[in-house]
């Protein structure tokens, strides 16, 4: 009895000599890696917010609209990017979005085309986890 608990205590001081430790390994949580919501918000007076990295769809609007007003309509989009672009004319403002694209570049021209020749980005976001 006493040579095993002897043993024993000698293999947990050699284990964390040599920097091994007696507690379980940690993983990262599902939660850790699902911070990749993000949102744009937009009116028709050109005025643009948007949100990235956020926990949920929901938080990632509410982030955004918070920041461009009540007016402002909205889309969102996940562990990618986004795009608004605006066409202005004297009768008409188009309004071209984007989202889910793995690029910055890819987003803006795909709401460029979206608002039509002559339009230009007004914002643009990605997320971390693309």
């Amino acid at each position: 009895m006493k040579l095993r608990q002897f043993l024993a205590a000698f293999a947990i001081t050699a284990s964390l000599a040599t920097g091994a430790t007696m507690l379980p390994g940690t993983t990262p949580t599902a939660d850790a890696a699902s911070n990749y919501w993000g949102a744009i918000a937009w009116n028709y007076n050109g005025r643009t917010a948007y949100a990235v990295n956020y926990h949920t769809q929901n938080s990632a609007k509410r982030a955004a609209k918070a920041r461009c007003g009540s007016n402002c309509g909205w889309f969102t989009f996940y562990r990618s990017c986004g795009a608004a672009a605006y066409k202005f004319t004297s009768t008409r403002t188009r309004v071209g979005t984007a989202r889910g694209y793995a690029t910055r570049a890819g987003a803006q021209r795909a709401a460029k085309r979206q608002a039509g020749p002559g339009s230009h980005i007004r914002a643009w976001a990605c997320t971390a986890g693309r």
